[in-house]
């Protein structure tokens, strides 16, 4: 359906944000329908064998990720996840109302597999509000380039008897030198990983971390070649977004048929 009805108008739309929304309202009444995420999850049953792995400690069924900046404030995560994603990030969170919102949600609709948070403000106050909620948490220093504000977030982290992953999320635009500066940091000081976001990018960390930190490629992937030339590069997961609201559901299909037996 949605290739019939949704991708025609989203492909023709140049704006991101007016594309997202009416992706959205198909998701958001597809999952209003009854039986209608048991249906979704039967006509996009994406589990195939060979592409599980495990991340930060965390089991994935493949690889392939919902990035944040579709499901806004954390409403749609079992739906989209029904899609065949194997973790959904929602967000970016940058108030402390805007994650309170979403964590009412959250308890009133339990996560189905791996939630990520994307916080990019109120950090510290954000991290301990949604931490028994998620299952990692991504933090955006694109509007705030300062690994200072980890130091709270590590020592708030040591008062939880679960111990949740923390990534940091790049800016695109980033000097190199500095994204060696963060590979360093992440590994003297248990950040379990970084979200790069080009190609060039997964491969500096890899190669400052000799693959030892993994990475979540949020590169813009919008088709199966591009998932596979981050996961080449030295990406552990991959995230598709406007892929999605573009291409539609199917385009996780197409990524995670390429990918079998790909050996990656």
């Amino acid at each position: 359906m949605y290739s019939i009805l949704i991708r025609p108008i989203t492909r023709r739309i140049k704006d991101n944000d007016k594309a997202s929304a009416i992706a959205k309202r198909y998701f958001k009444l597809e999952g209003k329908i009854p039986g209608g995420r048991f249906l979704s999850r039967l006509i996009h049953g994406n589990r195939p064998t060979g592409l599980e792995r495990e991340v930060f400690g965390l089991q994935f069924y493949n690889p392939v990720g919902l990035g944040a900046g579709l499901d806004l404030d954390g409403d749609l995560y079992n739906d989209l996840n029904d899609l065949g994603f194997s973790f959904v990030e929602i967000g970016p969170f940058k108030e402390l109302s805007t994650i309170r919102k979403a964590l009412y949600k959250i308890q009133a609709d339990p996560q189905n597999d791996v939630l990520a948070a994307c916080i990019s403000g109120d950090y510290l106050e954000s991290f301990c509000l949604a931490y028994d909620f998620c299952d990692f948490f991504v933090i955006d220093i694109s509007e705030n380039p300062d690994m200072d504000i980890f130091d709270s977030l590590l020592e708030a982290r040591l008062s939880y008897d679960i111990y949740k992953p923390i990534v940091v999320k790049l800016p695109e635009d980033i000097p190199f030198e500095d994204i060696c500066d963060i590979a360093d940091y992440c590994m003297m000081n248990s950040i379990d990983g970084i979200e790069a976001r080009s190609v060039k990018q997964i491969s500096c960390i890899a190669e400052r971390s000799k693959k030892r930190l993994p990475v979540i490629a949020n590169c813009h992937i919008k088709t199966p070649s591009q998932a596979e030339d981050a996961l080449r590069a030295g990406a552990s997961l991959v995230e598709v977004r406007m892929g999605l609201v573009r291409e539609g559901p199917r385009l996780v299909e197409r990524i995670l048929r390429h990918l079998s037996g790909k050996n990656l």
